[in-house]
């Protein structure tokens, strides 16, 4: 399956895993089960996307993340996300949407790590806040 989802063991954030391939309808879809159950769990419960296992998404895919995280914008108010990536081309991308996402998202945070546990130590950190 090359999209699900988990509730940490901490209990402080979900764990979106994704894997080639799949297409933006399946992480779309994914991603809306995802909030819509941790939303009933706690509003602001913070997302782990872990793309390591995953090729950097296309400009258009960028867009189109980006413009799902404005419609979703109620939802995603005021949770962190995390995305872990594997390699410098998976990195930029993810930084797109970072920085992307501040403009669109004012009242969210995200971040683009390499490494899944200093991204682990960054949201168990944010839940503290």
């Amino acid at each position: 399956m090359p999209l699900h989802w988990t509730i940490h063991p901490s209990a402080t954030f979900a764990v979106l895993s994704v894997t080639d391939p799949h297409s933006f309808e399946e992480w779309r879809a994914t991603v809306l089960e995802m909030l819509a159950a941790t939303s009933e769990l706690n509003s602001r419960m913070s997302l782990l996307v872990d793309r390591r296992h995953a090729t950097p998404p296309s400009s258009d895919e960028v867009k189109q993340m980006v413009q799902f995280f404005e419609a979703q914008r109620w939802t995603l108010s005021g949770r962190s996300a995390a995305i872990v990536v594997s390699d410098d081309a998976g990195f930029g991308m993810a930084r797109m949407i970072e920085l992307r996402s501040r403009l669109e998202l004012p009242d969210g945070i995200m971040r683009v790590f390499r490494s899944y546990d200093a991204a682990v130590a960054w949201l168990k950190g944010q839940a503290d806040v």
